[in-house]
């Protein structure tokens, strides 16, 4: 045997080796993890859509190739490439320059008429207003805290009225037996009788009373202390060995015979006087600070209007009239926007050819061309979603305002153009910038949502691949709705929010 290996040691390592091999080959599929490699995902809930994916590029709403009328001899230039103008600002003439100062002063004249006119509409300066205001509010609240004030003033004059001394007198001309003793302030504010009717009880005084009039109810009669009767502050004490049996007792809220009366009735009088007269003074106050606030704040009498708008008709017929005269050796700008060529210097002869192009800044837009085979999918006030290639980390949105109704054909297939604006304009945004878009032409929210690349559909219907308890179970689903933007909406029982599952 041993002869045998060393004669043959290397068909003996072979053997070895793949012996080794299988037994390592049968280890890993024993113990290799059955979910190793696995792509999977969660199920989320969020947004499907539909979307038409074109290109694009942005566009100057207004753009004007510019030249001289007539030709002759420049006399100057006002601009440069890149400057800003606004609409009406002359670019160069021909020989002009006395119409041009001119212009210039008439300009001002205009700019200084609409000053006027808009300090007329508007009145006073705003601190001039702004005092006015103040007053009105100081007086407001002067008017408040008087009110207030005279209303706790008579409050407590009312109080001390009702409060004053009050007696227990009897109707009954044969009554033997001596009033009770009131005592106490009373709190409330109606004004009345207390009817107090003594009947015998088990009390320990014997007697018991009925109470009515300006509140009701019953309570024991004692003549070791007062006792209260209703929940105004009143006490009434009843006279020891006294017989009280069915007497009626009176008490009138307020005391109209006490010592007391007159002096509280006439300083209630005096406080409801003084009261009106404040109040009184602190709305006059307020008038008058109203009425001033008026004044200040006053639209401007017609006749002063008429001629501010009159000042300002002049100044714009002066300078319709000399754009008249220099329309035919100007060149003016139609509207705001960047000079973007500027193809002249003074002293040069030119003809009608154009010198000046002039573009929109402010007012760009985005065209893109519909293929005829999703045109009908799109409609104004759809939202885009836009990626510029010069700023591919800034995404931006906007909103289809236009569709062209008219074709242009490419290839033999027929385009549609539609204008996007933007929602929000960046500083970096130009014309002749590219762009991908994508428009949301239909959607739905708040699905259950998969990739669709995670959706297993065959002639038996469509499933997903479940991962529960390191198994791979299949789950059958609906299709709720299915957009091209490589998410499918699904149902199904068991179908949840954050479960996981399996790539195909």
């Amino acid at each position: 045997m041993f002869s045998f290996v060393r004669q043959h040691h290397v068909l003996t390592g072979g053997i070895v080796i793949a012996m080794l091999a299988g037994s390592y080959f049968v280890y890993e599929r024993i113990n290799r993890d059955p979910l190793e490699g696995l792509v999977t995902t969660t199920i989320e809930r969020g947004t499907v859509e539909k979307l038409v994916s074109v290109s694009g590029i942005t566009k100057a709403r207004n753009t004007a190739e510019l030249g001289f009328p007539s030709p002759g001899t420049v006399s100057k230039v006002y601009v440069r490439e890149g400057d800003t103008v606004v609409g009406g600002t002359i670019l160069a003439t021909l020989g002009a320059d006395e119409l041009v100062a001119a212009r210039a002063s008439a300009l001002a004249d205009l700019a200084v008429a609409q000053a006027d006119r808009a300090e007329l509409v508007t009145g006073d300066t705003i601190t001039e207003r702004d005092i006015t205001e103040t007053k009105v509010a100081i007086a407001e609240a002067e008017l408040k805290r008087i009110e207030e004030t005279q209303a706790v003033l008579i409050a407590n004059a009312k109080r001390a009225l009702r409060s004053g001394t009050p007696i227990a007198r009897s109707e009954d001309a044969d009554e033997s037996a001596p009033a009770p003793t009131i005592s106490g302030t009373y709190r409330c504010e109606k004004e009345g009788s207390y009817i107090l009717t003594v009947y015998r009880s088990g009390a320990d005084s014997g007697y018991s009373m009925r109470i009515t009039g300006l509140e009701t109810g019953s309570a024991s009669v004692s003549t070791d202390q007062p006792t209260p009767f209703g929940t105004c502050g009143l006490f009434a004490l009843f006279t020891d060995g006294a017989q009280y049996s069915n007497s009626v007792w009176t008490v009138t809220i307020p005391n109209t015979t006490g010592e007391s009366y007159t002096i509280n009735k006439n300083a209630l009088a005096a406080a409801e006087n003084t009261a009106r007269t404040s109040i009184a003074a602190a709305k006059q106050a307020l008038t008058l600070a109203q009425q001033e606030q008026a004044s200040i704040n006053a639209a401007p009498r017609s006749e002063a209007l008429a001629r501010a708008n009159a000042r300002i008709n002049k100044a714009s017929a002066t300078i319709a009239q000399i754009d008249a005269q220099i329309g035919d050796r100007a060149i003016i700008a139609p509207f705001s926007g960047t000079v973007t060529k500027v193809d002249i210097v003074a002293g040069e002869t030119t003809g009608t050819l154009p010198l000046f192009t002039l573009l929109s800044t402010d007012d760009i837009e985005l065209k893109a061309r519909i293929p005829e085979i999703d045109i009908t999918t799109i409609t104004t006030g759809q939202s885009a979603r836009i990626i510029f290639d010069a700023e591919p980390s800034t995404p931006l949105s906007g909103v289809v305002t236009y569709i062209s109704p008219l074709p242009t054909e490419i290839d033999g297939v027929s385009y549609f153009e539609i204008t996007i604006i933007l929602n929000t304009r960046p500083d970096w945004l130009r014309s002749g910038l590219n762009a991908d878009i994508d428009i949301i032409t239909e959607f739905t929210e708040n699905l259950l949502r998969i990739p669709k690349r995670y959706l297993v559909e065959n002639s038996e219907g469509a499933f997903i691949r479940v991962l529960q308890d390191s198994q791979i179970a299949t789950s059958s689903v609906l299709k709720e709705y299915e957009g091209n933007d490589g998410w499918v909406g699904i149902t199904g029982v068991g179908v949840t929010e954050g479960m996981v599952i399996v790539n195909p």
